[in-house]
């Protein structure tokens, strides 16, 4: 104790801790020792009374001055040298270090505090002092606390957070640069002003200007998700004029492709499918007009404040424009699934959090589901807040709302796939009917024996058992399976027929709805009267376990300066109508933290692969901190000064001298070794094709691409065997997955495909399409051996290449010509000679292979034979279904249908859709 005593006295004398008065230890105590004592011992000594260790209870004055199994007392007032506890925390003595673990152990300001705190008499205030002390003002030595609606506990309320975990938290720093960055971009640009200035104090070299081919492929990409034509390259090339790429990014930000492929940025985001998800997969016939609004609004460049408000508010905000009740469809992209033998509350409640969770990450890029049973663990949002937001869409009811179609809006194909539907409708009644008829002529027969009168089965129903037939009466285990399995099929096809009527896939402000089973077109009462469902705080996130009730509100750690839209006052209404306009209005305030920080983040990311902030779903502690934070405010700043326009912050970013840089460093080594992982953007980083941009890439190089906008979904060719795999849903058997039924149909971009939640594309699933389930901050992307053979041999790999040497061949000319236009549609750019002589030769080669080796004609099913089990008997039963999509198919081109050379200039094809420059983004 004596040698402990020594080393204190030391350590003291170089910290320097001073002495304190009594009432300024009280203040000590009450907001940093006694949390302290909370957060890192209680766990072991009192928090379970039953489990004391060392027999020392720390939770009182008495405990502490009893100390434990040594019998020495752990504290003396006024006396730090002598308080075992300073020396256990200090860890001074090898046999007395607590915290024991690493991680715990107190920072030297804590320890400072503590010393303090016994120094001045180490006062333990009564609970009405504490409550008192508790509202003084204090500075805290090791963090920051934050004022918030109040957590369940009072150590959350009062704990502390480092300050530089709170940066979303903060207002938007007002940052400037030169002004000739601003005004004049020949000297200099504002991005680059952020950029270089950190790269110049590490010492990194920044690497030269992308060649002029690689730039335009680059920019063709980021903004439309497809390659630029070797008409454009040409033009770009050879346009000598200072603002050539200017004119680039002006001319593709006008394309149609522009909103689509920007549309699938946030379609993955928000999660958007065309089905439910769950057991049964039930389709949303109507949700591809949200995703065409998504589209439109990019095309448009609708003000981002303005396509906040729409899609959480737009009924609330014009309820009698279809586009606002199209756009409302946002609060429903979640998976979701009420049946027969689902509990209505506990579905209810799973849509609440979901939503709930959804806003968060969407538009505040916080996962909000961590503060669902408890205060949030690491960020400065109580379960209280969560339920605050979560009470802004108390009212909300889901409904397939009358919309009028809009004049842009595609409706090709309703009148041929209505028709089809229409079809299958009658031909499953018809067999049902024949179960039906054959059911009832054994009961005929039933009661004929027995010389009783035929009654029809609702009435025989209200007999005693034994007078009526029994159960099934005539019918086969087979009878008995196909019967429900038709059953499912006409649920199916109701459900499907919704797509042809002008409905929106929307949302209405009412009270609860006792049964919103999912098959079922959810319809909105002209009765809407009542009260908005209550929200209470669960405990434990159970919805059985509700405790107290709360209002609507918004996070209370962020503060905005609109006097009308503070946390502080009640902005939001507790009635029916006009919660979420309320919130939607608050997010978007100019000065809001986080709003534009988190959109000018996912902008950027979709540019440079990464972030300023590396996890743009979430700011919080467990995101990944800015590289480049004042760049991040000047951009949020630049985006809510533009009208919050989303093709501004393109022309800002891509004109950029970050933007343009080329991918090769000359320096590479040097750089690698400094920022291993090209943070601060010395090069560009190159990327390869997300899976809609290889697809999309590969049907516009072959001229296969039908560029037509919106509409149905459409149904590519996907693996046969995937297609035609029997998929289980509750109680049945899928239809099996058909294409659409011609090439101009089924060739469309990749936005426009049907997306099944419980069937995913191959294709694009093995190329790290993300899952509709959950919300995408930013594509992964994956090197796996599948992905080898997809690319080389699967079906679509082979029709396209072979489609793309039919075009090719059709503008004539030699072998060599032919070779040479075939790399600069897939390469965009020009082939070199020894490219050409390498590619000819192959070509040539293969021709012989394919005269020897003539293809097989390979013939469409139309029709696949199912084995099912009987759910009632368990017995197994065979019946064939029915592919009456390819009994009147139009094939991609086939290469029995070509000649050898073709086929020859296809697997040419094929190699250079597997090339790096083909798959790659420099």
């Amino acid at each position: 104790m004596y040698r402990s005593c020594i080393f204190l006295a030391f350590y003291f004398l170089f910290v320097g801790c001073g002495g304190v008065s009594e009432e300024e230890a009280e203040l000590i105590f009450v907001h940093e020792v006694q949390p302290l004592l909370q957060a890192k011992c209680y766990a072991c000594h009192g928090e379970d009374p039953d489990e004391v260790e060392g027999d020392f209870d720390i939770r009182s004055l008495d405990g502490m001055l009893a100390g434990g199994e040594s019998g020495e007392p752990a504290l003396v007032p006024g006396d730090p040298d002598r308080s075992r506890i300073l020396e256990a925390v200090t860890w001074v003595n090898p046999d007395l270090e607590m915290p024991p673990k690493e991680n715990d152990r107190l920072s030297t300001q804590q320890i400072d505090r503590v010393h303090q705190w016994i120094s001045g008499g180490a006062p333990w205030p009564e609970a009405g002092r504490f409550a008192e002390l508790l509202r003084v003002e204090w500075e805290y030595a090791d963090g920051i606390q934050v004022a918030t609606s109040g957590g369940l506990s009072q150590e959350w309320t009062n704990r502390r957070y480092k300050p530089e975990d709170l940066w979303a938290y903060q207002p938007v720093g007002d940052y400037t640069v030169p002004a000739r960055y601003l005004k004049d971009r020949k000297n200099g640009h504002p991005v680059d002003a952020f950029i270089n200035r950190k790269l110049s104090k590490q010492k990194i070299p920044m690497t030269v200007r992308a060649d002029l081919e690689i730039l335009i492929r680059r920019a063709t990409f980021g903004l439309t998700g497809l390659p630029p034509t070797p008409e454009d390259v040409d033009a770009f090339v050879s346009d000598s004029d200072a603002d050539a790429f200017e004119k680039v990014i002006e001319r593709l930000l006008e394309s149609p492709g522009y909103g689509e492929h920007w549309g699938r940025h946030w379609l993955d985001v928000v999660r958007y499918a065309d089905t439910n998800g769950f057991a049964n997969d039930y389709e949303r016939p109507n949700a591809w007009r949200y995703r065409d609004y998504v589209i439109r609004s990019f095309n448009n460049d609708l003000p981002y404040d303005q396509f906040i408000l729409e899609q959480l508010a737009g009924d609330e905000l014009d309820p009698g424009n279809p586009e606002m009740l199209i756009a409302t469809g946002f609060l429903r992209m979640g998976p979701w699934e009420h049946t027969g033998m689902s509990v209505v509350a506990e579905t209810r409640q799973f849509y609440l959090d979901d939503v709930t969770n959804s806003v968060g990450e969407t538009f505040l890029a916080n996962p909000l589901r961590c503060a669902r049973c408890h205060d949030h663990k690491f960020d400065p949002i109580p379960t209280q807040d969560y339920y605050k937001v979560q009470a802004v869409f108390a009212p909300v009811q889901f409904a397939a709302r009358n919309a009028s179609f809009l004049p842009s809006e595609n409706l090709v194909g309703f009148e041929k796939g209505k028709e089809r539907l229409l079809d299958l409708k009658a031909e499953t009644q018809r067999e049902s009917e024949q179960i039906r008829d054959k059911e009832e002529a054994a009961a005929k027969a039933w009661f004929e024996a027995r010389g009783k009168p035929y009654l029809s089965k609702r009435d025989r129903r209200k007999l005693p058992d034994d007078q009526q037939p029994p159960r099934y009466h005539g019918l086969t285990h087979q009878d008995l399976g196909y019967r429900k399995l038709l059953n499912k099929r006409m649920q199916l096809v109701h459900r499907e027929l919704d797509r042809y009527d002008s409905l929106a896939f929307s949302i209405y402000n009412g009270p609860a709805v006792s049964n919103p089973h999912s098959v079922r077109r959810h319809v909105m009462p002209d009765d809407r009267s009542g009260n908005p469902q209550s929200t209470f705080i669960l405990t434990g996130g159970s919805v059985h376990a509700p405790s107290d009730s709360v209002g609507p509100g918004v996070l209370s750690a962020l503060h905005i300066t609109d006097d009308s839209l503070t946390q502080n006052k009640a902005f939001i209404p507790d009635s029916m109508n006009g919660r979420r306009l309320a919130f939607a209005r608050w997010l978007t305030q100019p000065d809001h933290p986080i709003t534009a920080r988190a959109m000018v983040n996912r902008i950027w990311q979709y540019h440079f692969g990464a972030g300023l902030a590396g996890n743009p779903n979430n700011f919080g502690v467990m995101g990944k901190k800015p590289t480049h934070p004042e760049l991040l405010d000047w951009l949020a700043r630049y985006f809510v000064d533009s009208g919050w326009s989303v093709k501004a912050m393109h022309r800002l970013i891509m004109t950029s001298e970050v933007y343009q840089r080329s991918s090769n460093h000359p320096r590479r080594a040097v750089v690698d070794e400094k920022d291993p992982n090209n943070a601060l953007l010395s090069y560009f980083t190159t990327r390869r094709l997300t899976a809609d941009e290889l697809r999309d890439a590969m049907l516009f190089t072959s001229g296969e691409l039908n560029r037509d906008m919106g509409g149905l979904p459409v149904k590519p060719e996907i693996n046969m065997e995937v297609a035609l795999q029997p998929r289980h849903i509750m109680g049945s058997v899928a239809p099996a997955y058909q294409p659409s039924q011609t090439p101009d149909e089924r060739n469309r971009r990749t936005i426009y495909t049907y997306r099944y939640r419980g069937l995913p594309d191959p294709l694009l699933d093995v190329f790290n399409q993300p899952s509709a389930d959950v919300s995408c901050e930013q594509r992964t992307t994956s090197t796996v051996t599948p992905q080898v053979f997809t690319l080389f041999n699967s079906q679509h790999t082979t029709d396209r290449a072979l489609a793309m040497a039919v075009r090719v061949n059709k503008l004539g000319g030699t072998i060599e010509d032919q070779v040479r236009h075939a790399i600069e549609l897939a390469w965009n750019r020009s082939a070199n000679d020894d490219e050409v002589a390498e590619s000819v030769d192959y070509v040539q080669k293969m021709v012989a292979y394919h005269t020897a080796n003539p293809p097989e004609v390979i013939e469409y099913p139309t029709r696949v034979k199912r084995t099912m089990f009987e759910e009632m008997t368990g017995a197994s039963f065979e019946y064939e279904e029915r592919l009456d999509v390819y009994e009147d198919y139009v094939a991609d081109v086939k290469a029995w249908e070509v000649s050898e050379e073709i086929r020859a200039l296809g697997d040419l094809c094929r190699v250079l859709f597997n090339a790096n420059e083909f798959i790659y983004v420099y």
